[in-house]
């Protein structure tokens, strides 16, 4: 069986920002070090936990989530208009066929 490492928190966080960066995915990061991949995983959760309760969102944040959830909900209303109006269209040249 395997021994459990104690990693320093300095450690953990350059895990994660190496993770984060874009340049590798969680697995290459975790695979390079070493380290369970879910392990991994639970520091960059706590990781962005952290960084979310030390950093709240700003105004602009706030404004720009309460935007993309009205865009969101309008996209869905305007899908399920084009599906209507799909049907309605295809009902209409069945019936200029029948005649």
């Amino acid at each position: 069986m395997r021994k459990r490492g104690k990693y320093s928190p300095e450690y953990k966080d350059q895990a994660v920002k190496r993770a984060l960066s874009g340049s590798f995915t969680i697995k290459e990061v975790s695979e390079s070090l070493g380290i369970s991949y879910h392990v991994l995983r639970q520091w960059k959760a706590e990781f962005l936990k952290k960084s979310d309760q030390t950093n709240p969102p700003t105004d602009k944040q706030l404004k720009e989530s309460e935007e993309l959830k009205k865009l969101r909900k309008e996209n869905i209303r305007l899908k399920e208009d084009n599906a209507i109006l799909k049907k309605f269209a295809a009902m209409l040249s069945k019936e200029q066929n029948l005649d």
